[in-house]
């Protein structure tokens, strides 16, 4: 009987770190303008609607995208995928610098650089399990979210800085900078895979059928997509109406209430790495997943009574801390389910539920606040949605016993 020995590169960081760049670099590309509606508006003659639309595209291609690109991730390695975004990224970002009065030529790149993110986000398990040993998974799958909330936090707070002290070409030229580094990043540091692998590989010749019944077949899987469906989904929702709920529920000013919205970011961010590294160190991804829908639904029903900004710094830290971190696992759990084979398609089949779930969970937030002319309903909304996913979290079957 053949023996294969595993062995463990310090280089995998070093891929894990360029990974974390260039998706930092998508949502930084996906929030810039949003974070400039009003400049854009006023100085470039866009409408409303069509400063929405520069954002919008993002969840509209991923939907689209995202399975087939965790089909291309599985079937020819996670650096293949990752080149194809990397080079849609690099060029598309350089494009808005052609003719940056242009709503067409804006439009365009947004379009361009928004089909490059599924081969993106969708390649972070698959980078993992080729990469890092079992014990890591969810620690280095935490560190690559981390980099997607660090890319938020960069697009919506340097993006009106940069407008506001250089101006508008020059926010472009910078960013586009950051684009063309990645490029140059990616190509000579990011291997596609060890010269000894670092656990099991189980190699398929996956066709996109083969794909996504081998990801569907397992009850497991199908639980922990609704988990995602519901936890992407709601996080999309609080992301678009948290500053609003505050401000016109709460009466709390607007740069308060942006400033606790940075709070459900950052302390996301600190969650993204602390629970992941807790989870491998234990063991365990179930309790986790138990324990983000039961905070998050704590903080949400919390959220609908408190008009106190101490209390609501207090709440968004709470719930950042323990309800972000639940994408990493989430991502993690995934791959343990379905094997190394797919794990591309099987985190590109949950962000396609998690983004499509957003597309309907924002209106259906706005119809229910309409409807009562208050926040009350929206959040009960949301509390319903998460202790759903606390009953799903309970049945579904730990994943995490690796040895």
């Amino acid at each position: 009987m053949k023996m294969t020995n595993y062995k463990t590169y310090r280089y995998r960081w070093i891929i894990l770190i360029v990974y974390m760049y260039i998706a930092a670099l998508t949502q930084l590309y996906w929030l810039n303008f949003s974070a400039i509606d009003t400049y854009l508006e006023d100085n470039l003659s866009i409408s409303a609607i069509q400063v929405g639309m520069l954002t919008l595209v993002f969840p509209i291609v991923y939907i689209l995208l995202s399975v087939p690109s965790g089909f291309i991730i599985d079937k020819k390695g996670f650096k293949y995928g990752l080149a194809i975004g990397v080079i849609f990224t690099g060029f598309f970002c350089l494009l808005r610098l052609v003719n940056p009065a242009s709503y067409l030529c804006l439009l365009t790149s947004q379009i361009g650089i928004a089909i490059g993110q599924p081969f993106i986000l969708n390649g972070i398990t698959k980078l993992v399990v080729t990469w890092f040993p079992p014990h890591e998974e969810a620690t280095a799958v935490g560190l690559g979210s981390l980099a997607l909330f660090v890319g938020m936090i960069i697009g919506l707070g340097l993006t009106p800085l940069l407008v506001e002290s250089a101006g508008f070409e020059s926010m472009l030229l910078v960013y586009g900078i950051l684009g063309v580094l990645g490029v140059l990043l990616f190509f000579p540091l990011v291997k596609a895979k060890p010269a000894t692998p670092t656990r099991v590989m189980k190699e398929e010749n996956i066709t996109f059928r083969s794909g996504i019944a081998g990801i569907l077949k397992t009850k497991n899987f199908i639980i922990l997509g609704f988990i995602a469906m519901i936890g992407i989904g709601v996080f999309n929702g609080l992301a678009t109406w948290l500053e609003k709920i505050l401000n016109e529920q709460q009466n709390i000013p607007m740069v308060d209430a942006g400033l606790i919205s940075a709070i459900l970011i950052f302390s996301g961010m600190l969650g993204c790495i602390a629970i992941p590294i807790f989870s491998d160190k234990i063991k365990r991804r179930k309790p986790f997943l138990i324990l983000a829908a039961s905070v998050g639904t704590i903080c949400i029903i919390l959220l609908m009574f408190t008009s106190s900004f101490v209390v609501n710094a207090a709440n968004a830290f709470i719930l950042g801390f323990f309800l972000l971190p639940a994408l990493p696992i989430i991502l993690t759990t995934s791959a343990e389910i379905t094997g190394s084979a797919f794990a591309g398609i099987s985190v590109a089949y949950l962000q396609l539920l998690g983004n499509g779930a957003a597309v309907v969970i924002v209106p259906v937030m706005e119809t229910l606040r309409n409807a009562s002319n208050q926040h009350i309903l929206p959040l009960a909304f949301l509390a319903t949605l998460l202790f759903i996913a606390i009953i799903l979290a309970i049945r579904i079957k730990e994943t995490g016993n690796f040895s």
